[in-house]
């Protein structure tokens, strides 16, 4: 079984992110809490963003609904889990705000804890202070195709963390990605990577 694959192996494959190189991005807390330097290449964020929208049960926000600053990732409704601990906000797991350019994910806490030591993410500022759940997390853009593959294996985590068991459980769902391209090419990148 590949371990990408299978949602509820978060723990493992958070622990196999690789160190992040470099100095963390400087970001700036306030309302929003955003990343203001080291973006890397904006068409690199788009090419992932994309991938992510056509993944199963993924909807996104109309851009005139969320501004044309910022992509919202849902789940969809009849696949999300009823834990609303999960979510960003209603069934969002992942934002992404265009300028400056900023990655906000929902993350299991075991994998937040890695995304942070090996230097991928941040927890964001409205977490501390409970107006949000613990493990949002602003995780840094990607400066390479390196980083889009860590980054690909993060939205993949927040996306399947806000699955409810019964989605990850499905013939339907088992049959969509269990030897499809997606998963085995994040397997392949990350091993490369490590």
């Amino acid at each position: 079984m590949d371990k990408y694959v299978n949602g509820a192996n978060f723990f493992t494959m958070s622990r196999e992110l690789p160190n992040r190189h470099g100095k963390r991005p400087i970001t700036i807390d306030g309302p929003l809490h955003v990343q203001s330097c080291d973006h890397g290449d904006e068409r690199a964020l788009h090419q992932l963003l994309s991938e992510v929208s056509a993944w199963p049960d993924v909807e996104e926000a109309p851009r005139s609904l969320a501004g044309p600053e910022i992509a919202s990732f849902q789940v969809a409704e009849d696949a999300a889990t009823a834990d609303p601990s999960v979510f960003i906000g209603a069934r969002e797991f992942a934002r992404v705000l265009f300028n400056p350019r900023t990655i906000y994910l929902s993350l299991p806490l075991s994998c937040a804890h890695w995304a942070i030591i090996r230097g991928w993410a941040e927890p964001h500022c409205a977490s501390r202070s409970g107006l949000i759940p613990p493990g949002i997390m602003v995780v840094y853009t990607p400066r390479d195709e390196h980083e889009v593959t860590v980054c690909r294996s993060l939205f993949w985590i927040s996306y399947n963390f806000s699955l409810s068991e019964r989605r990850k459980n499905s013939a339907e769902w088992k049959g969509v990605w269990f030897g499809a391209v997606q998963p085995s090419k994040v397997q392949k990148e990350l091993a490369a990577v490590s």
